[in-house]
């Protein structure tokens, strides 16, 4: 009897089984998704030169995010005196939407990517980011200085938060 009943519940436990791993949920489908890819709404890198060329790379996200690597001579440019190393904080979206705003205006979307010339290395580059849009800007380029000074503004006025670790 005890053989029996060992039989029975190890059929009853596999067919209990079985029936489990065929059942199907039904996932409701959403008809809208609220996720928004982050990406970067505004950006501005200037590079090294042989001189004193500030150095240093900002990136906004689309959801306010702001980052900030500081190299050297950026005082003047940035308008305060932050230490070499990387920096975070948040921007108003509203703030960052005048200078995308501001940039289509001016045809930036409609300029070329890159203004260079494999000569010339001894310039500094400015590689500017809006809305997806790069341009990268050290020879024969356009006049993007007051697009660059609504972004270093914007950088100067940021309550900027140090990365420890990064701080030289």
């Amino acid at each position: 009897m005890r053989d029996y009943v060992k039989h029975i519940s190890l059929i009853a436990f596999v067919i209990a089984s079985l029936t489990g791993c065929s059942v199907e949920k039904e996932i409701p489908e959403t008809t809208t998704s609220t996720y928004i890819p982050l990406e970067i709404s505004l950006g501005l890198q200037r590079t090294m030169c042989y001189g004193s060329c500030p150095s240093f790379a900002f990136e906004v996200l689309n959801d306010g995010q702001a980052f900030l690597t500081v190299g050297q001579f950026t005082e003047e440019v940035i308008g305060r005196h932050l230490d070499e190393g990387d920096y975070k904080c948040t921007i108003s979206v509203i703030e960052i939407n005048k200078i995308t705003t501001y940039a289509e205006a001016n045809g930036y979307f409609k300029l070329n990517d890159r203004y260079d010339d494999k000569r010339v290395m001894d310039l500094p580059v400015v590689i500017s980011t809006i809305n997806g849009k790069t341009v990268f800007n050290r020879y024969n380029g356009p006049d993007l200085d007051e697009l660059y000074s609504k972004i270093e503004e914007l950088i100067s006025k940021a309550n900027w938060i140090a990365e420890p670790e990064t701080q030289k």
